[in-house]
This record gives structure tokens, C-alpha cells and sequence, in this order.
């Protein structure tokens, strides 16, 4: 034999030996058996010194392994206490209890069974298993779950098993498939059999309660039960109303209010408990008889404890020791020492034990410890167990509490002003509550505050408490006057939860009644209602001037119970005319990005970005003396521009500095335009406000803390965001993101600077853009209310406000301004203009109705404008296009662009009709709506070309008149391809207002390459061109040449942030409120693009990667409460995955889900 053979044997024979010594290892891994019994209490067990009980083989366990003598339940109710079992969780953790819906399965993904079943354990079960969950075959290689069958109303609960032709007890039933599970079981595989006995519950719906069988009959028989401990009258008063009220008061008159009943139930109870001691000495001789008895540890506890009359109650949930002490024993036959421990185990513990005994890794995520240590004598190093019971049941109050091993406090969850507190030490049976004791005060708060740490520190986001909650849809609201008197209340639901099912919300007088869940004002109650937003107040009336606090929790689809939200304070203040609280001013303190010396003594300082703002600095002058501060938005030749074109902005201001002063504030002096009667005025508290990106400062000395003191309405930057493969579009998004939070410094749409005068129009977009990037709702709707009092005289604008409401409601899901302005509104769609075909002109408007639209000279004349700048003959602007931004569109009386908007306020106003239940009218307006798009399509378009005329018989058709009727649906089938080939015709004819509607009308076609084409497009009739002349906000037109008066800070100028999120990405409410949301994706020719879109209900992000020519991978995170309809574009062969799974395309859309989705899409490119 050669070397190398000599080595390949010996490597063979090592082999063999280290498989030999691995299968050895694996034999002696310890056979486990989990014994649960139902309701067995600490002390019911004759080893914990009960006198009156026989449980031979129960004690001999204890006496032969470890006894906890101090050991309890986390939660006193047997579903809770076993999903604790389980799972290694709190109740606040797994959030499983009666009535709530199964048990997450991620959780039983970790359960022991599982865990040991993974790790070649042999699993059993049976009994009652307890627990709602769908999938045994996963944890268990053999099982039968049962329990007490509820139909039987006596006896037969516990007797309808059979073995063989006998009907038997339920324990002797489980006994015998735990003496056929050891019999069957192979010595050369370890296994971990579960076992649940049903008794000693009471069967509760029998006269009788307790049912037990004939071998322990004999057992008290003859002997007088002695009355419970602490059962006198006073101990049961002594309990709050709460309890006096509830079940456990109802289940002591069914077992112990009489002399008899508690005799026959207390030696029900006890006679139960030994039938199940007479199965366990079967179960270990059958041990002992398979050889296997030296090498399987034997875990005895019960689920919960339970009141044998005390204070005259029945039953468990409480939090006394009674309810919540079991007895546990380890029984480990290869430890050779017996322990008696104090230690405080728990039911939390059980799982980790047994891992800890099989050798496997403890999960993380496991809440309690490993008893293992304990049996071989090392500490638990536990002082403090947190103990609760969290089903929120009308007749069983909540609780939660800790317990030490001096002191015992809880307090009840839904009014935490009952609190109990007792030294164990000196007062072991709870008789003496100390919580109101002045002299414990600081006790009762120290274990309030670490009950709080602790219940935090064991929940995780099943139970998490609602999110984002607001006030008027004021999200600080403390900070603000709320002006309604019955405000609405909203919250977003927490990511951990699906859907929410129900909420409850408290209104408090004071902090303190707030924290301590008392909802004193009004308290709502459980309502079974998914909505999240909108929740009127419903209480007594709400005093003005008078602080108030509120906080909700929310149960999800499975009726788990959540968390109470932290409370939030609002204020009551003096009611308007208008309904809708304004949101809070924000300053922020922005300092410069660079300074740099661009003269002698003349310092350029760019602070990034334009602002309406004032600016402050630090300045140490050595003598009295002026230095020069200019401002503004625009540079030229790398000075600050001095005399800017039209109303870009520049101001300088002479500031005298002395040495006796540090700190200098610009004196700015007030635009007599921007600021007189027209114009929306600013709050008192601030300053006179310019907008300006650079500064000019000449002086003999530095300044210094130069701050660009920025003011915004309320806005949230981390809201929104959005980047893609195609950096141009990537800047002009941010340009439009910035813009919305650039000019929200007067609270309500204006204009930009040159006027501050708020236009429907302008505000239409405004509102789109702000909605895209913000769910900021109060400025839009201040100032739709503001429009209802003060119009202005474009006919098209008058058309605008009914789509602003809808916007509103669509996002909102709010009705209270359709409510209120309903019959005012329909004067804003012109309706009573129209002539007998449908079709309305702005002719036809009269004094009378000038008045009815809110104008106050009703000789004001309304005029139909299509687009603004007008033609250059008009104005007498020397313009780079002279016919203006109208593409040449021809006036006529019947107008397309009139009509069109006509034709969706009709259809606007159908729906709110509808909503209110006046259906005659939403009939009505529906029917119109019919008629109106009839006649566009029939006299308003010429027949031969397939496109829009500009107006019954103007001979002209322009970009306009083919734009609007496409944006609004109108365009017959036939005619959209002609349509959109004349729209492309015309490029960017139309001004910056006028490309919302070309680009609405483009992704309704599907235009989608086109569209991104525009957005994208960097020549001067574009939106990058704003970014490359050195605007850092959106203009009030493509570029100074196309009207020489603009400003550089006009929100209508800021189309692509609405139009990415709603029509690239095509992600908007198709409900509203945004509960249900439609995705339309029309990417174009993107190869990646993210986004995060926010809602009321809470932020979608989105992203697309084309990978390859064959893969596209689309990922949508929806927030929780929130599901989707994806409408995606595909072709007949490819194949579309959602999560791993097959899509069915049949339905023509995909319905997400809350959280992640992810969406592949295989292109057959064959």
C-alpha cells in the first residue's frame, strides 16, 4: 500500500470516528417534556405545603429537580400566557389574546417546537393548544389539539373522547397520547414532547363548573373545605368599580357564592390537579420502562394562576399574586442536586429553557432567560418582572404592573389614576394598598416611571401607538389656535401594523389626566372605524382660550390592541368666518454657503438659495459710521445685479453701526404694491420680508453670524424626495420642492412677491405641487376660503376653485369646506351662463351674477385670458413670442379652453352632490356634464383634421383648445392620436401655467416619452433654464424675454413637482383621504428612478431599475392602513412577479399591499 492509500484510510477512519462521536453528541441531547396544566395556581400542589391537595408525583418532581417557588405568569389568561410560551414575548410584544385575530407567524417562526423540530427533534403535541395558528404540521411531527368542547353544557365538556369503545376524561386522554407518543419514540432521535392538559379549568357554560374523574372521586371526600383567605365582604368592596362589575365578580357566583358550590368547586379543582398528577406517574414509569427516564427533563407549570374565592372573586386576569403565581419545576435528571429557588421565573422563560436544555441558540428576539443556570445554582439576576394583562374587554379591565421581591404595583390601563401598591414583605397577601399613601408618593411615581421604561422596552411595533397625529391637520398643533370648536382629529397608523380596525380616543382637561389615559372631556370609546383622518370631536363644547389634551390608540386588523399615543396639547381659539386653521410661521437661521471679497471693503455672500427673508449679523464697529448692505436674488458679472430686469428683486440699505450695539437687523422699506390693501398681509411679528439669495456688504470692518433669516409657513422637508437616472430632472425637482416651501411664507397661495395677491389659478398649481411634496393642506385651504370672499376676474380662474376643492377633498378625504361653500360653488363653475346646447360663455355674465361669485363691484367684468402673458400688441411688452403664451388662440364667445374647464367642474360637482345625498342635483350635474362634453366634441372640433378649434367658429386651433380637453378626459377615441400629434406639434407654446394642463394631457394619452422630453428640455422655454440664468425658485415665466415684469418666486411656474408624482410616477388617491391609491407609472426612458410620495395616511416610496432589456424591478413601500391598485404596461408573454409569487394579470391591475412590494417584470422579447 502506498503512502498516499495509507493516508486516504487513516482520513476515512478519522472521519468515521468524529461521525461517530457527532451521532453520539446528538443521542445525548436530553428528551424534554413540557407539562402545561390550566389555571393551576402556586399553591395548588402539595409540595408548596397545600395540605388538602394530592399530587405525589408532582412533588416528587420538585423534590427531585428545581422548584421556583416565587415563579409566575406575565399574563394572567391562558391565550396571552401560551403565545408567551411560545414565542419567548410579552403580551405587548406578540399582541395575541382572546378575540384577537392568529398569532403572527413570524413569531412561531421562532417558537421552540419549531426551533427544535429544525434542529432534528422529534416534536409532539397535545392538548389544548390555545393558540390561534393555522400551521401545527410546521412545529409538531405529531399533535392533536382539543380542548373542552363548548357545545356540551355539562359533563360531556370534559368526557367525548374516546380510547378504544371508552369514553374518557380529558386528561386521561392526553395521558395516554403522551404514553403513545414515548412508546413510539427512537432512541436515537431526542424528542420534546408538549403536552397542555385542559384541566383544572372550570367548564364555564356547565351548571356544575367541575368535572373530574373516577379515580380521584375518593380523594376530600368527607372533608370541609375552609373558606377562602380575604374572602369578607369589605376585601371584595375594597376592589374599584371596575372590577366589582366584572367577570370575576360573575364567575364567583357561579362556583362560590354559596356553601355548596364552593365546597363541589374548590374539590373539583384540586381533584382535577390530581388526576393529572396520576398521568405523569404513567408518563415516567413508561419513561423508566423505555430506559429513557435518565435522560428526559420533565418541565411542570401552569398557565395562570386563579382566585379560589379571595375578595370574593373567581377567575384570573388580575394582577394579584393569586392570578398571577403558578407553580414550575425543572425536573433534570443528570442534575444530582435538588433547588429550592426564590428567584423570579416566568412563563417567558419557558422557551429559552427549553432551547438552552436542547443546546440551540437562543433567539435574540426572545424576552426572557434560560433557567438552566438557576438548576445548577447560579443567580437569575432578575429583580423586576413586568406583569399585564392588555385584552381590552369590557368586562375585564386591562392592567399592568411590575412585581419585585419586596412590592407589588399596577395600575389599570385605561384610567391610571387606579393604582394599588403593596410591601410583599410585610403584607403578603395584598391587603393594604398604599398607593394613595402621601408617604409612598415618590415610591408609586419611581415605579410608574420604570413601568413605563420597562413596557417600552419589552413592546415592539405590534402594539405600536399611532404616529404623525394632528389637530386641524395642524401636526403642532400646541403651537398653534385651533378656530374650530369641534376640531377633527387624524393620526397615521404605524408601520408593524397592516390595517387598523377600530381606534380610541381620549380628549383630556390636564396633562396629568392625559397621562393617566382618563379621557375626562370625552372619551370616544372603542370605535370600529379604519379611518385615520378626520375624526370629529364629539364631546361636551370646548371653552375658548382653554388647553386641551388628546392621544389615541388603534387596534389593527386582527383586533390587537395598540398603544396610546403620546398626548398633544391644542388650544381653543376665537372662531372666524373661515373654518380652517391657519398653520404656524417657521424662521429658520440659515447661514451663508460662501463670502467672498469681490471689492475692497465689499463682501458677496451667497446663502444658497432665495428666501422671503430679512438678514441679520454681528458687526464690532470702532466708531459710529453707515456700511452699505445690498440684497437680492440675481448676480451679474459676479456682483450682486443693482438694476434688475423687471421684478427681480434688489434693495440697499444703508445701516448705521455704532459701538455700543453688536446685533443689526435689516431696516427693510415696505413695497408699497406688495403691501397695501390687495395684498395678503403678514403676520405683525415679522419683518419687512424681501426675497433674496445674495448680499453685498461694504464696510471697513467683517461682519460676522451673517444669517439669512428665512420665513415659511410650516414644512416638512423629509416628506418628499425623488432622484432618477437623468440628473436634468433630478434639478428641476428640487427646484419645484423648494419653490412650494420658498413662497409659503404668507400662509395662504399668493402670487409671488410683485403683488402677494393670491389667483385660483396660480393657487390650483400651487396647491398640486405642495400636495406632491408635503401633506401640508392647511394653506390650500385657507386659501380656497379666502377665494369664496374674493375672486378674481379671469373667467378661467372662477374654474378654477371648484378643482382645488376636490384636490383638497381627494388628498384630505375632509368635507367640512364642500359642506359649507356647496351652494356657493356652483357659481363658480358658471353654470348659470350656459345657453341651451350645454356650452357656457363668459358673455353672458351679468352684475347680478358677478355679485353671486363674490365680487363686491359687481360692474367688475369677467374675461376669458386662455393663458398669461397676453399677445405683445396687448400689453406693449416687447415679447420674445409677440402673439404671448396663447399659441395665436382666437376669442370667440363659446371658448374650448372655457368649456373644457366647464365640463370637469360639472363632474366635480356630481361627486360632491352625491356625497351630500342630493342626488337630483349629482343627476343633474351628471347629465350636463354628458351634454357639455357632446358639444365640444361636436362643434368645437374641426371633423376633417380630428383637433380642437379654438371656439365655435374660430377657424384657429391652437395648443389651448387641444391641451384642456385632453387633461380632462374629453377626447374622443378615435380622435386622441390626432389630437396628440397636434399637441406635439406645437412644442411649448403655452406659458408656465399652461404646461400643467399640456402635461396632465400628455400622461393621460400615454405620452410618456414626451412628456419627459419637456421636463427635461434645457432650451430657454424650459424649466432647467430657470436653473441655469440663477434662479433657485421657480419664475413666473420661462425666461424674462416671454414677460419682461416677472418675478423669480412664483409657485405656478413649478408644474414638475406635482406632475412626477402624479403622472410620471402616477401615484395619487384613488379614494379619498388616500386610503386606497392608484400607480400608473410612465417612466419613459429612465433607466432607475426613487420617490417618496406623502399622504395623510403616511409616505409611499417607490423605486423602478430597468436591470436589463428582459428585467425591470419595481419596489413600492406602502405605509401601513394604505393598499394600491398598479396599473403597469406590459405585453401579452411577459411574466410579472409580486413578491416571489406568479401575478395574475387577468384583473388589469395589482393589488399592493402595506409595506413592501416588489414587482419584477419579464419582457418576452422573442
Amino acid at each position: 500500500m502506498n503512502s498516499i492509500s495509507i493516508r486516504l484510510v487513516l482520513l476515512l477512519l478519522a472521519l468515521n470516528v468524529l461521525s461517530s462521536i457527532q451521532s453520539k453528541a446528538q443521542d445525548q441531547r436530553p428528551n424534554i417534556i413540557f407539562i402545561l396544566t390550566d389555571d393551576q395556581r402556586y399553591d395548588a400542589l402539595g409540595y408548596a405545603g397545600n395540605d388538602l391537595i394530592h399530587t405525589p408525583e408532582m412533588d416528587k418532581l420538585a423534590e427531585e429537580g428545581s422548584y421556583f417557588k416565587n415563579a409566575l405568569v406575565t399574563t394572567p389568561i391562558c391565550a396571552a400566557s401560551r403565545a408567551t410560551i411560545f414565542t419567548g414575548l410579552y403580551e405587548r410584544s406578540h399582541a395575541y389574546t382572546f378575540q384577537t385575530g392568529p398569532i403572527k407567524s413570524a413569531y412561531m417562526e421562532k417558537s421552540y417546537p419549531k426551533l427544535l423540530k429544525e434542529a432534528g427533534y422529534k416534536t409532539g403535541f397535545f392538548g389544548k393548544f390555545g393558540v390561534n395558528y393555522g400551521n401545527l404540521e410546521g412545529l409538531f411531527d405529531s399533535f392533536e389539539s382539543y380542548d373542552r368542547k363548548g357545545s356540551f353544557p355539562d359533563r360531556r365538556g370534559y368526557f367525548y373522547k374516546t380510547l378504544g369503545a371508552d369514553t374518557v376524561h380529558l386528561t386521561r386522554y392526553t395521558g395516554q397520547q403522551a404514553l403513545d407518543f414515548i412508546a413510539e419514540a427512537d432512541a436515537d432521535q431526542p424528542f420534546c414532547l408538549s403536552l397542555s392538559f385542559s384541566a383544572p379549568h372550570a367548564h364555564d357554560n356547565a351548571e356544575k363548573q367541575y368535572f373530574w374523574q373516577n379515580e380521584t372521586a375518593p380523594l376530600l371526600e368527607g372533608v370541609t373545605i375552609p373558606d377562602a383567605k380575604i374572602s369578607e365582604d369589605k376585601y371584595f368592596e375594597a376592589q374599584p368599580e371596575i372590577v366589582k362589575s366584572g367577570f370575576n365578580r360573575l364567575r364567583w357566583t357561579w362556583r362560590y357564592d354559596t356553601p355548596e358550590k364552593y365546597q363541589h368547586s374548590v374539590k373539583g379543582y384540586y381533584r382535577m390537579i390530581s388526576g393529572i398528577d396520576l398521568e405523569i406517574a404513567k408518563i415516567r414509569q413508561k419513561l423508566k420502562a423505555k430506559g429513557m427516564d435518565k435522560n428526559t427533563v420533565i418541565i411542570l407549570m401552569g398557565d395562570n394562576g386563579y382566585f379560589l374565592g379571595e375578595r370574593q372573586m373567581a377567575g384570573k386576569w388580575l394582577l394579584y399574586d393569586n392570578s398571577i403565581r403558578v407553580p414550575l419545576i425543572v425536573m433534570d435528571p443528570r442534575q444530582k442536586r435538588q433547588v429550592d429557588s426564590e428567584e423570579m421565573a416566568a412563563n417567558v422563560d419557558v422557551p429559552s429553557t427549553i432551547l438552552d436544555l436542547a443546546g440551540l441558540e437562543i433567539p435574540s428576539e426572545y424576552q426572557g432567560k434560560s433557567l438552566l443556570p438557576v438548576t445548577k445554582g447560579a443567580p437569575l439576576n432578575r429583580d423586576t418582572v413586568l406583569v399585564e394583562h392588555l385584552w381590552d374587554f369590557e368586562n375585564i379591565p386591562p392592567s399592568e404592573g411590575l412585581r419585585t421581591e419586596g412590592w407589588k404595583y399596577f395600575r389599570y390601563i385605561n384610567d391610571q389614576s387606579i393604582a394599588e401598591l403593596y410591601d410583599l414583605t410585610n403584607d403578603p397577601m395584598e391587603i393594604n394598598n398604599l398607593a394613595k399613601d402621601p408617604k409612598y408618593a415618590s415610591k408609586v411615581a419611581a415605579f410608574d416611571k420604570k413601568l413605563d421604561a420597562m413596557g417600552s422596552r419589552m413592546s415592539n411595533n405590534s402594539t405600536a401607538a399611532p404616529i404623525n397625529h394632528h389637530v386641524e391637520m395642524i401636526r403642532r398643533s400646541s403651537e398653534k389656535e385651533i378656530i374650530d370648536k369641534n376640531p377633527e382629529f387624524g393620526w397615521q397608523v404605524p408601520e408593524g401594523i397592516n390595517f387598523q380596525s377600530a381606534y380610541q380616543l381620549l380628549v383630556s382637561s390636564t396633562p396629568e389626566k392625559s397621562k393617566k389615559n382618563i379621557g375626562d372631556v370625552w372619551n370616544s370609546g372603542k370605535v370600529m372605524d379604519g379611518n385615520v383622518a378626520n375624526i370629529e370631536y364629539k364631546g361636551p363644547a370646548l371653552i375658548k382660550g382653554k388647553t386641551y389634551y388628546w392621544k389615541v390608540r388603534i387596534w389593527d386588523e386582527d383586533n390587537r390592541t395598540g398603544r396610546y399615543s403620546a398626548s398633544q396639547s391644542f388650544t381653543i381659539g376665537t372662531a372666524e368666518e373661515f373654518i380652517t386653521t391657519g398653520n404656524i410661521f417657521e424662521v429658520e437661521e440659515i447661514s451663508p454657503v460662501s463670502i467672498k471679497e469681490v471689492a475692497k471693503e465689499t463682501l458677496l455672500v451667497d446663502f444658497g438659495k432665495a428666501a422671503f427673508a430679512n438678514m441679520s449679523f454681528e458687526y464690532k464697529a470702532t466708531k459710529d459710521e453707515t456700511i452699505t448692505v445690498r440684497i437680492g436674488e440675481q448676480l451679474k458679472e459676479g456682483r450682486l445685479n443693482a438694476d434688475p430686469q423687471g421684478n427681480i428683486r434688489f434693495e440697499e440699505v444703508a445701516v448705521e453701526v455704532s459701538p455700543g450695539q453688536l446685533k443689526y437687523t435689516l431696516d427693510l422699506p415696505k413695497d408699497k404694491r406688495n403691501t397695501g390693501p390687495a395684498a395678503v398681509a403678514l403676520p405683525d411679528s415679522f419683518p419687512v420680508l424681501l426675497p433674496f439669495r445674495y448680499a453685498e456688504i461694504v464696510s471697513e470692518n467683517e461682519p460676522e453670524k451673517l444669517t439669512q433669516q428665512a420665513y415659511f409657513s410650516f414644512f416638512d422637508e423629509d416628506e418628499s424626495k425623488f432622484t432618477s437616472s437623468d440628473t436634468i430632472l433630478n434639478q428641476v425637482w428640487e427646484l419645484c420642492k423648494y419653490s412650494m416651501k420658498a413662497t409659503s411664507f404668507a400662509g395662504i397661495y399668493v402670487d409671488g412677491d410683485r403683488e402677494r395677491i393670491p389667483y385660483e389659478a396660480d393657487a390650483y398649481i400651487n396647491q398640486l405641487s405642495h400636495y406632491a411634496v408635503d401633506w401640508e393642506y392647511p394653506v390650500a385651504r385657507k386659501t380656497i376660503e379666502y377665494f369664496m370672499e374674493n375672486p378674481t376676474w379671469p373667467t378661467e380662474w372662477q374654474l378654477h376653485v371648484a378643482l382645488m376643492f376636490y384636490e383638497d377633498y381627494l388628498y384630505t378625504g375632509n368635507t367640512e369646506l364642500i359642506e359649507k361653500y356647496y351652494d356657493e360653488l356652483k357659481h363658480k363653475t358658471l353654470m348659470e351662463l350656459a345657453r341651451e346646447d350645454g356650452l357656457v360663455s363668459s358673455a353672458n355674465a351679468t352684475p347680478e351674477f358677478m355679485e353671486k361669485l363674490g365680487f363686491k363691484d359687481p360692474e367688475v367684468k369677467l374675461k376669458d385670458i386662455v393663458d398669461w402673458p397676453p399677445a405683445q400688441k396687448d400689453t406693449g411688452w416687447k415679447l420674445a413670442t409677440p402673439e404671448g403664451e396663447r399659441d395665436g388662440f382666437v376669442f370667440t364667445p363659446i371658448n374650448t379652453v372655457i368649456n373644457a374647464l366647464y365640463f370637469r367642474n360639472l363632474e366635480i360637482m356630481g361627486e360632491f352632490a352625491r356625497l351630500l345625498n342630493r342626488n337630483d342635483e349629482a343627476r343633474e350635474y351628471e347629465l350636463m356634464a354628458i351634454k357639455v362634453k357632446k358639444a365640444v366634441n361636436e362643434k368645437l372640433m374641426d371633423p376633417d383634421k380630428g383637433v380642437y378649434l379654438d371656439g365655435e367658429g374660430a377657424g384657429h386651433s391652437s395648443l389651448h383648445a387641444n391641451m384642456m380637453p385632453l387633461a380632462f378626459n374629453m377626447v374622443p377615441e378615435e380622435n386622441i392620436a390626432s389630437v396628440v400629434d397636434f399637441i406635439k406639434s406645437r412644442g411649448m407654446a403655452c406659458s408656465v401655467y399652461g404646461s400643467q394642463y399640456l402635461m396632465d394631457g400628455l400622461y393621460n394619452a400615454g405620452e410618456e416619452d414626451y412628456a419627459l422630453e419637456l421636463m427635461t428640455a434645457t432650451h430657454d422655454r424650459s424649466w432647467y433654464n430657470m436653473i441655469a440664468i440663477g434662479s433657485t425658485v421657480t419664475l413666473e415665466a420661462w425666461d424674462m424675454k416671454y414677460k419682461p415684469n416677472s418675478d423669480w418666486n412664483h409657485a405656478w411656474g413649478a408644474v414638475p413637482g406635482n406632475i412626477v408624482a402624479r403622472k410620471m410616477w402616477g401615484i395619487v388617491p384613488k379614494t379619498p383621504g388616500a386610503g386606497l391609491l392608484e400607480i400608473k407609472p410612465q417612466l419613459g426612458s429612465l433607466t432607475a428612478t426613487e420617490i417618496t410620495v406623502p399622504f395623510i395616511t403616511g409616505k409611499v416610496s417607490a423605486s423602478y431599475k430597468k436591470v436589463n432589456n428582459r428585467l425591470q424591478r419595481y419596489v413600492f413601500d406602502l405605509p401601513a392602513n394604505v393598499s394600491a391598485e398598479l396599473l403597469l404596461k406590459y405585453n401579452t408573454g411577459d411574466a410579472i412577479s409580486l413578491n416571489g409569487e406568479k401575478v395574475n394579470t387577468s384583473f388589469g391591475s395589482i393589488r399592493l399591499s402595506p409595506g413592501k412590494n416588489e414587482i419584477l417584470l419579464q419582457v418576452n422579447s422573442f
